[in-house]
């Protein structure tokens, strides 16, 4: 009988004892996971910005690149200009990164892509995706950190939207190394950009490349900080070499003088097997940039500055470079040139901030104002544009910033085109709260 009872005890026990430890099995397992889903959380990080602002135009129906135009009986509104969420999630020598945009005007894609770096050298990454194309310092520099309400109008003409699918390859030493500071950026893009609601004729928003042709863009950067980085300075050249399909072999890339003693555009020579449907409509730009800033006893003062030049072929009423097939088939290819410089200065160690912005882009260099007289065949697309901008800056802490900026925008005469016989009304005041997070 007390062997029975010692086998029972010691059956009891053993069970007892394997439930214990099953428990304590299920107990880590719990933990594991849960130090698993943390350190996944980890390298998930979520940002974002919100710009609601009040905007005023000197006229109704103002044509602006000053977040778009108004509407014809309106020359005021509310408006969320940009209302962001990026997730960005990072592990090892991977990242990868989603940006949506959510505002008044509709949802669309901004950003999404991946890149992996090199695990031997850890200076080359490759880069997949929907992303920003690596033309000048304006287009890199994001929204929620510029200065002025808007990136410059020869941006918006000539890289509507400033991301596009593709894919890219990046030299960057890490710190350390003997090249550190310099960065080369390279790659193949659809060159249709990205479509955003309310500018672009896209329906929707989205990636869609109309031709075969892929477009490639490039630029070399390099930044150097000085004295405890009291002086911070940089330097960057880019190259866009691209183009979309011609539809015809009417191609106007010269220009003559007429009868009438005003340049005229000339046709080229129709048999030109070259221009045949289904060539190339050359897009080819050239850049330079600078920024130098200087912290001293005033505050920080920065100056920064670019310069584009090249060829862009577009329509005869149009040089902005399209997101769909044109529906005008005649092509005509421009040489020109645009700029800005920026001067801004933080006022001692308070928050406040004063910029000065001046910008312009002229279409068609080879053509001036006296050759948009009476009688002219020149169309609206070859006016020269000069803006002269001014803005206050409060950062109310690191979350909030308060934008005032007035744009005082001025088109080259022509008495020859209807409706730009005079300086049109179309400045626009803008103020705006950011809320970021």
């Amino acid at each position: 009988m007390k062997k029975q009872l010692l086998v029972l005890s010691m059956s009891a026990m053993s069970a007892l004892f394997a439930q214990q430890g099953t428990k304590d099995d299920t107990l880590k397992q719990t933990v594991n996971q849960l130090k698993s889903d943390l350190t996944q959380m980890k390298n998930l990080k979520i940002t974002g910005w919100v710009q609601t602002q009040f905007q005023h135009a000197e006229s109704k129906g103002a044509k602006t690149f000053d977040g778009g135009d108004f509407l014809p009986l309106s020359d005021n509104r509310f408006m969320l200009r940009r209302a962001r969420v990026k997730f960005t999630y990072t592990s090892g020598l991977f990242q990868g990164v989603m940006q949506l945009n959510a505002t008044d005007r509709g949802v669309n894609l901004v950003e999404y892509f991946g890149k992996i770096t090199d695990p031997w050298t850890k200076s080359f990454t490759l880069t997949t995706g929907v992303m920003n194309r690596p033309f000048g310092f304006e287009i890199q520099q994001s929204s929620a950190d510029r200065e002025t309400p808007e990136r410059s109008r020869f941006t918006q003409i000539l890289l509507p939207n400033e991301r596009d699918m593709g894919a890219m390859l990046t030299f960057q030493p890490a710190k350390g190394k003997k090249l550190y500071g310099l960065k080369v950026d390279g790659g193949f893009f659809n060159g249709v950009g990205i479509a955003v609601p309310g500018t672009t004729s896209l329906n929707g928003a989205g990636v869609v490349d109309f031709d075969s042709y892929k477009d490639f863009i490039g630029r070399a950067h390099y930044k150097k900080s000085l004295k405890e980085d009291k002086i911070q300075f940089g330097i960057g050249v880019s190259h866009y070499n691209g183009g979309f399909v011609y539809q015809n072999n009417r191609v106007f890339d010269q220009l003559t003088t007429g009868a009438n003693g005003l340049m005229q555009w000339q046709l080229r020579d129709t048999a030109t097997t070259a221009l045949s449907k289904g060539g190339k409509a050359p897009r080819k730009y050239y850049g330079a940039d600078f920024q130098l800033s200087v912290k001293s006893k005033i505050g920080t003062t920065t100056i920064r500055g670019e310069y584009i030049t090249g060829t862009q072929s577009g329509m005869i009423d149009e040089s902005k470079s399209p997101s769909t097939l044109p529906a005008k088939m005649d092509t005509y290819l421009r040489s020109f040139n645009g700029g800005y410089a920026y001067l801004i200065q933080r006022l001692g160690k308070s928050k406040n901030e004063i910029a000065l912005k001046y910008e312009w882009y002229d279409p068609n260099t080879k053509v001036s104002s006296v050759d948009f007289g009476v009688g002219t065949t020149m169309s609206k697309a070859e006016l020269k544009y000069t803006m002269l901008g001014i803005g206050y800056n409060y950062y109310y802490n690191d979350n909030v910033k308060l934008m005032v900026y007035y744009n005082m925008v001025t088109n080259e005469n022509a008495a020859g085109i209807a409706g730009f016989d005079k300086d049109l009304k179309d400045d626009v005041f803008t103020v705006r709260i950011q809320y970021r997070f």
